[in-house]
């Protein structure tokens, strides 16, 4: 089922149509990952919000009370949690009239201009995308051996990933490159753990190299001997369950934590039940790394979630 159409404003726009910090409303609309929906709809719940409908990547709400901008709750598996506003007519005409951009789920191929829309607004903050509807369409260069290249770009326009050029990197999960190609693009020295073959394109990279095990038989000292400079940040996306993925990053992480300044997680979720362990999860990576973390659920992560920690919280 496609929902419908959803103009939302990005946060540069100017309030051509109304006060913000005035706009209170019961109502409210969640765009979300396609299969997402009722986790949405449970955080809705556990924040007193009563969800009503819902179509692929959309679910819509309403409160006991308006809620304003200022006291929309943050929810990980939101791309945007907006004030629903209204529905129109014509949400293409709005979105050109004040500058958004009109968000189409999954929509069929030559859908009309002109459809009826949502329509809703949201206010930046810490750990949302910038981008309008929380995507940034961004397309995945020819250069880059796998969609990885995605979940850091995509994270890197939501967090305040802590990475400059020449800083080391541990990429546990490297294979076959995609990540790792966005990470030396950026201008950082990779060191990649991973036991499967890597893009000869990635490996011929003089920034790159490669330890070609798993992450639980590396020994901390490797690590250290390999690593070109001090580790700055860890990045993780192994075809692991999150529990044994965590358990399998000890040691490393007892071997950089010292010189890190933040680590980016790819937890895989396999079934959308197991994110009542999420708070689990958090708390062990915390404990690892001694670093508070936030979550979240970027437009690449189909069954994913991504938790990115920092030494400034």
């Amino acid at each position: 089922m496609t929902p419908p159409p959803v103009a939302t404003s990005p946060p540069s726009s100017p309030s051509a149509v109304v006060d913000a910090d005035a706009l209170r409303s019961p109502f409210v609309f969640a765009l979300c990952q396609p299969g997402a929906e009722a986790v949405v709809r449970d955080e809705l719940a556990q924040h007193g919000l009563s969800p009503s409908f819902s179509a692929t990547g959309f679910v819509t709400a309403k409160a006991r009370e308006p809620l304003s901008l200022a006291t929309l709750p943050r929810l990980v598996f939101a791309r945007r949690l907006c004030l629903s506003l209204a529905d129109v007519d014509d949400g293409e005409l709005l979105a050109a009239r004040v500058r958004a951009r009109v968000h189409h789920e999954q929509a069929a191929s030559g859908e009309p201009r002109g459809a009826p829309a949502f329509v809703g607004v949201h206010r930046q903050r810490p750990g949302l995308s910038r981008d309008p509807c929380g995507d940034a369409q961004l397309v995945v260069p020819e250069r880059a051996p796998s969609r990885a290249w995605l979940k850091f770009e995509e994270a890197a326009r939501v967090f305040a990933v802590p990475l400059v050029e020449g800083d080391t990197v541990v990429e546990i999960g490297c294979a076959p490159g995609g990540m790792t190609r966005a990470l030396l693009d950026r201008g950082a020295h990779v060191v990649g753990i991973d036991r499967n073959a890597m893009d000869p394109r990635i490996l011929a990279e003089p920034r790159f190299r490669h330890v070609q095990t798993s992450a639980r038989h590396v020994e901390p000292s490797l690590v250290r001997t390999v690593a070109p400079s001090p580790v700055r940040l860890l990045v993780v996306d192994v075809n692991l369950p999150p529990r044994s993925a965590l358990s399998a990053l000890n040691a490393v992480a007892g071997a950089v934590r010292g010189t890190l300044r933040g680590a980016l997680f790819t937890l895989k979720l396999g079934d959308y039940r197991l994110v009542a362990e999420l708070p689990q999860w958090r708390s062990r990576i915390e404990r690892m790394l001694r670093m508070p973390t936030q979550a979240t659920q970027l437009p690449s992560n189909r069954q994913e979630l991504t938790v990115f920690a920092t030494v400034d919280g």
